[in-house]
């Protein structure tokens, strides 16, 4: 019984949402329809690599998808295109730049936080314009 109740609320929980902006290319293009389910945080915590939609801080009603690279209680670095987590280099395998950067960012998340970036590093409105953010913010796991 409780596999029929877990299965209609992850059905019923699906949403479909069309991207605006160029902050997700190449990976997802403007005007792309996305899957969003609203319940794929409700047992399980995000990964990093797993693109979220969350409420944009600051903006009441503004939807934003991001991907997470800094999960709670971690030191981040963004140092010209490297991400660097707990003092070891880890692979940034989705980011794109179409040009050179000289990104010099840094975060400490709390228990609750997560960054949040752009896969399109260049444009991409961010963690690195809003700092970390919170899971309570988040709405959905988004599927690509």
């Amino acid at each position: 019984m409780n596999f029929i109740i877990d299965w209609l609320i992850q059905l019923l929980s699906i949403r479909l949402y069309k991207v605006i902006g160029a902050s997700m290319e190449p990976n997802v293009t403007a005007n792309s329809l996305l899957f969003v389910r609203r319940a794929g945080f409700r047992r399980n915590k995000p990964k990093r690599v797993d693109v979220v939609l969350f409420q944009e801080p600051g903006k009441e009603g503004l939807w934003a998808i991001k991907r997470v690279v800094g999960l709670p209680n971690e030191e981040v670095f963004l140092r010209n295109g490297q991400l660097i987590i707990n003092g070891k280099l880890v692979p940034d395998l989705f980011a794109f730049y179409s040009e050179k950067t000289s990104d010099n960012h840094k975060w400490w998340t709390r228990d609750d936080e997560y960054i949040v970036l752009g896969d399109n590093r260049v444009s991409a409105l961010d963690s690195r314009k809003f700092g970390s953010v919170k899971r309570s913010t988040f709405r959905g796991h988004v599927r690509i």
